[in-house]
């Protein structure tokens, strides 16, 4: 088993180190042999999703990473999924808006990409942005904003405080902290608010982190 082989390296190496057990939904954080702060955590939901011939997997890999960067108050960008997701989820169309795209509606009105926003333009031309976060469903379609604009960031979803593993993999906190000790999240590490907080101020970058 894999697993069992990680947190044996990870037991054996010495300094301030994570260790995250997706079985017990816990993690620890340990300097030399000595547990320094743990916490309960949500993992992974384990699950398979295939849309467009595409096909994602929302597990928590096991394995060695490191804590490549750390923010407060971070704004979540979601990969395509996310509105595939909400597309099976509502019997919705996706439509993936590009810089400068304007798509008219059955109302009369239009979305627009104007810079770093995407707004709606209404029957007199005036533009208005859509709050960030906020779903753009309109006429059966739920439409993507583009990289790089407001609308693709999500305010709150990663609680206070995130560390970064890489690949898309985080250890962030939740509004939804009911769900800790469950299979709750695309593939990351949920804390409570309060214990990411405390970890966050423990850890350095370069701090390894040994999932199991």
């Amino acid at each position: 088993d894999a697993s069992v082989g990680v947190l044996r390296t990870a037991l054996r190496e010495s300094g301030r180190r994570i260790l995250v057990s997706k079985k017990r939904r816990h993690l620890w954080l340990m300097e030399d042999d000595r547990v320094v702060f743990d916490a309960p955590i949500a993992i992974g939901r384990d699950t398979i999703f295939r849309y467009d011939g595409r096909t994602w997997d929302f597990s928590t890999p096991a394995g060695r990473r490191v804590v490549e960067g750390k923010e407060t108050d971070p704004l979540w960008v979601p990969p395509d999924w996310h509105y595939f997701e909400k597309a099976v989820e509502r019997d919705l169309e996706p439509v993936r808006l590009a810089a400068n795209s304007r798509v008219r509606l059955e109302d009369g009105t239009r979305i627009e990409v104007r810079g770093n926003d995407v707004g709606r333009v209404n029957q007199y031309g005036n533009f208005w942005p859509f709050t960030p976060g906020a779903e753009i469903i309109f006429d059966g379609k739920i439409f993507m904003p583009p990289f790089g604009t407001r609308q693709r960031q999500i305010p709150e979803v990663l609680g206070t405080h995130r560390l970064i593993l890489g690949d898309g993999y985080l250890i962030h906190g939740t509004p939804e902290e009911d769900s800790i000790g469950s299979a709750a999240s695309h593939g990351c590490v949920r804390m409570k608010n309060a214990d990411v907080e405390r970890l966050y101020a423990l850890v350095d970058t370069g701090t390894p982190v040994y999932i199991y």
